[in-house]
């Protein structure tokens, strides 16, 4: 397979992941009510969160150091899906001790999600396996059954009951289907005493790679809980309901960031010129995305938006206009992120998304207590705004310190770590 058909497979997988996880928001949304979304989307949180931290434990690794020959394969598809199993275990543990501070009296449902936790990871870690060792079709199988699983088995579980355990139980079962194809694309077992190995070959990624993903992960899911906190989970409800509406032009954004970094990887050994005049109109086409999405959103009648988010629909309006400016600037910051990200610039990149992250987590919980969801929302997007300002001076100061025409890393221009 060409790389330009593995990069296609890549992104298609990436699709369906995030296309189905936005039909499951839609389908939630428009079953529950408000104060039983912001709890789920409490609970879906502290997934997001174990995913990503498992990611970067696990799958980052393999896509940086990719396993050659069939042996090599095998061993790192049982290795990695045993850490994530492992992991998977103890982030269960973890929730059920702090369940009591997210969801109150809901520990049934922390429950069922904890036991569950180790097959999402499973699924999760292999699919991004299959990508690394260039099974790309393996991945997009697993995930395109697996969706259809999960979203089925939600739809199921809210005709027998709109209760959270219900709802968690279908999503969950449906990642445990989805983790069983997995293990069988595979050909290997989850090796389920792997993690110390896998620390000893790849503990020099693993390290910053959790430590940044963390920092951003345990940011965006506290503004979550301080929005909770503050204004109430019916504010909560309101916010994901507003992310799903935006859901399709995340899709994009996330679909064009790996685009972004992939092709300005392969442009950074030439002309520095052209490498901005793509990032530039990278980031115009993505900030784009987010105007035309704010557009639509805007301008949605109302029996459609009621029909897509139900009793949520009402609380979604007010966070239009902010959730349009934080998309638009999210567009536009690809360019000068991705610039940086591609340069290699690990520490400084590094400072300034776990600054943004941080100033988001406070800037939220100011605008909550000025104006609820509403000022949230505009908090955060000025936040993001500064970040996307700050990028663009580290950027120029970046190519004015550049002696050369070209940026490459030779042995006498040592990368730079964390």
């Amino acid at each position: 397979m060409t790389a330009a058909r593995r990069g296609m497979w890549t992104l298609a997988d990436h699709v369906i992941c995030s296309g189905s996880n936005f039909a499951l928001m839609i389908l939630v949304a428009g079953n529950v009510s408000v104060v039983t979304l912001g709890e789920f989307a409490l609970l879906y949180g502290f997934y997001v969160v174990v995913v990503e931290l498992s990611r970067a434990a696990v799958s980052e690794p393999l896509l940086v150091r990719r396993p050659e020959g069939d042996a090599a394969v095998r061993r790192a598809l049982a290795d990695s899906s045993g850490s994530a199993a492992v992991f998977g275990a103890l982030a269960g543990a973890l929730l059920l001790a702090v369940s009591p501070f997210l969801i109150g009296s809901h520990w049934r449902s922390a429950v069922v999600l904890a036991l569950l936790l180790p097959a999402l990871l499973v699924w999760d870690a292999l699919r991004l396996a299959f990508i690394a060792v260039g099974w790309q079709r393996r991945a997009v199988l697993v995930d395109m059954v697996g969706g259809v699983v999960q979203v089925s088995a939600a739809f199921a579980a809210l005709h027998v009951s709109t209760g959270l355990s219900w709802l968690v139980a279908g999503w969950g079962l449906g990642g445990l289907v989805a983790a069983g194809l997995a293990v069988v694309q595979a050909g290997t077992l989850p090796r389920l005493t792997a993690p110390r190995r896998w620390l000893r070959e790849y503990g020099k990624l693993v390290r910053p790679y959790f430590v940044e993903t963390g920092a951003l992960s345990l940011a965006g899911y506290a503004v979550l809980i301080v929005l909770g906190h503050i204004a109430g989970p019916a504010a909560v409800g309101a916010w994901r309901a507003a992310l799903t509406l935006f859901g399709p032009a995340n899709v994009v954004m996330a679909a064009g960031r790996v685009a972004v970094v992939s092709e300005l990887s392969r442009l950074k050994a030439g002309e520095p010129r052209r490498m901005l005049r793509s990032a530039a109109t990278a980031g115009l086409l993505c900030g784009a995305v987010g105007a035309m999405a704010g557009t639509v959103a805007t301008f949605l009648p109302s029996s459609i938006g009621q029909a897509l988010l139900g009793d949520s629909w009402a609380g979604v309006g007010p966070l239009v206009p902010a959730f349009t400016a934080l998309l638009v600037i999210e567009g536009l910051g690809l360019g000068p992120y991705g610039v940086l990200r591609a340069m290699e610039r690990v520490r400084m990149l590094f400072v300034l998304r776990v600054a943004v992250a941080g100033g988001r987590v406070l800037a939220v919980s100011v605008g909550a207590a000025l104006a609820g969801a509403a000022g949230a929302a505009t908090a955060s997007s000025l936040v993001e705004a500064a970040g996307f300002l700050s990028a663009l001076v580290l950027l120029t100061v970046v190519f004015a310190a550049t002696p050369s025409r070209t940026q490459q890393v030779t042995p006498h221009q040592p990368r730079e770590h964390l």
